[in-house]
């Protein structure tokens, strides 16, 4: 990820105008994220004298190129410039906490995938698990990807909740591991648009934190096709389990995991 400096200058600075620009360059912004040229949904804008100014994380360092933009974010560009707007960006530098981006040159598959605390584009690489800007697929709802955004942060908040182990916990739970959940049907419905646009597979995550036990979890088959799954090695070492017919991935229950790392409890069935 990279920090940007967004800089508006205009001629006229009074309150009218500000409670207009905070409007064209909230417009701008929204649609660069839709877009996925910049993370996150919270940008504080800031005035000082006749300027206007806010920071956004982006994918990689030239993600606020022209080339990048779809027709919304040229149209807030136009609005921008029509009301005095002059748009400015400056790269600031690299996250010093970001994830390092897909660089294979043509990946096998992708991965769906997101946690509570993930601010990256939710489409990973299946072969180095680095993160690719969502502007390098294809449009996946009306020349944006906001069906891809809107999951994402569903997601998101399904996982703070079951993080934080107090309201909604067994609901969220059981929407980030139940393949029949409202969540994963919209998250493979997004894999099944992504797939047909790229020609390329796209699987998707079912978190598991309950099981009965570790002989069991070493034993769950696939919740789609009911076919064997389990992964030797582990994939990323995240995934225990792989379905390459229903493209689904998944892990041994958590709390079995951690019993057997401090019991030491065996790992073959």
């Amino acid at each position: 990820m990279y920090v940007n400096l967004v800089s508006f200058a205009t001629a006229i600075a009074d309150d009218a105008v500000e409670e207009s620009v905070s409007d064209l360059i909230g417009d701008l912004l929204a649609a660069w994220r839709m877009n996925g040229q910049i993370y996150g949904s919270e940008w504080p804008i800031h005035a000082h004298g006749e300027a206007f100014s806010t920071t956004v994380l982006c994918p990689e360092e030239q993600s606020l190129d022209d080339r990048f933009n779809n027709k919304y974010v040229n149209k807030a560009i136009a609005r921008c410039e029509m009301k005095g707007l002059l748009l400015a960006t400056e790269v600031l530098g690299k996250h010093i906490e970001s994830l390092s981006p897909c660089s294979c040159s043509s990946p096998s598959a992708y991965v769906l995938f997101t946690t509570y605390v993930t601010l990256v584009s939710p489409i990973r690489c299946i072969d180095c698990f680095g993160p690719i800007a969502l502007y390098r697929m294809k449009a996946t709802s009306s020349d944006e990807y906001s069906d891809v955004i809107s999951w994402q942060s569903n997601y998101q908040s399904c996982d703070t909740l079951q993080m934080n182990c107090a309201v909604l916990e067994r609901a969220a739970t059981r929407e980030l591991s139940n393949i029949e959940s409202n969540l994963s049907k919209s998250g493979l419905e997004c894999c099944k648009t992504l797939a047909n646009s790229s020609g390329r597979p796209y699987y998707y995550y079912l978190y598991r934190y309950y099981g009965r036990s570790l002989r069991t979890e070493l034993e769950r088959r696939c919740p789609g096709c009911g076919n064997e799954w389990r992964l030797t090695p582990r994939l990323h070492d995240l995934f225990d389990f792989k379905c390459d017919h229903c493209h689904l991935l998944s892990n041994i229950a958590l709390d079995r995991r951690w019993l057997m790392a401090s019991r030491s409890e065996p790992t073959t069935s």
